[in-house]
């Protein structure tokens, strides 16, 4: 039987990442902007808002009460380190290749000293949490964000954000491992995928945003403002531009400037009345 390593996975992935994306462009967020699809995703948002207040937030509620803030962190910081295999993926199809062997070494750093990533140990060796998925992968090599659209479940995203979330639930490296090595049952699968959610939302509240939403004269907006104002950081590395002309619905571009008149000769004969 042939024998695979994992140089058979990262040396084509290195190969993608250094003869692609070597002048990356961001896709444009213009139409996400323009939200051309607003009516149907407030139906959806509103779907969304009642299956958290009435399934969802209850839950995280018994979550919160019964594992105190230090349990918690734990379990966030193993839900990081699970998915930095597909920030490491990612960075080398976005030609990131010294950002991939960062996450490698946190990677590897927070499985064995941190316990299995119980532990955050790599920040604190120069290693930070250096988040990358397919989505912010399909911005680098510039493709256009499409609408903004609010999934079912999933929440707010856009149609490029979308198709990329479901590469990041089909090919994470994370789940390979974890199958290769548990052979995990299918319901050991759907508690893994429930505390992840539950600790998302868990920490959604340490962040204060069900305050921010209670006190906003429209939820879906400020939700929908906050969505793409936090991926367009993403898709930058945390240095958006000032101005991009290219995220501006059509229309909203600023006017172009006329070339400035040549300077006048003092010394030309006046011109013929």
């Amino acid at each position: 039987m042939r024998q695979f390593s994992l140089l058979h996975i990262v040396m084509p992935l290195l190969l993608v990442g250094l003869s692609g994306c070597a002048t990356p462009r961001i896709g444009s967020s213009a139409q996400a902007q323009a939200d051309p699809w607003e009516k149907s995703n407030r139906r959806v948002y509103a779907f969304n808002k009642k299956l958290d207040k009435y399934a969802l937030r209850p839950v995280v509620n018994v979550y919160r009460t019964v594992l105190p803030q230090p349990v918690r962190n734990g379990v966030t910081n193993a839900v990081g380190n699970y998915e930095e295999p597909l920030s490491f993926v990612n960075a080398v199809l976005q030609g990131k290749i010294k950002q991939a062997f960062r996450t490698l070494d946190r990677f590897i750093i927070n499985t064995t000293l941190g316990v299995g990533g119980l532990a955050d140990v790599a920040t604190g060796m120069g290693r930070p949490e250096e988040q990358e998925d397919f989505g912010q992968t399909f911005a680098v090599w510039g493709i256009k964000s499409g609408p903004f659209v609010v999934l079912p479940f999933f929440g707010p995203s856009t149609v490029r954000d979308g198709v990329g979330l479901a590469g990041d639930l089909r090919l994470d490296p994370g789940d390979y491992i974890r199958n290769a090595v548990f052979h995990p049952t299918l319901l050991y699968k759907a508690g893994q995928i429930s505390v992840r959610v539950i600790n998302l939302r868990s920490r959604l509240v340490d962040a204060g945003a069900d305050g921010v939403l209670s006190g906003s004269l429209d939820e879906y907006a400020t939700v929908r403002s906050a969505y793409l104002q936090s991926r367009q950081n993403a898709y930058y590395d945390g240095n958006p531009p000032q101005e991009d002309d290219e995220a501006l619905p059509p229309g909203d571009a600023p006017p172009a400037v006329p070339p400035a008149a040549p300077p006048s000769d003092v010394n030309a004969p006046p011109t013929p009345k």
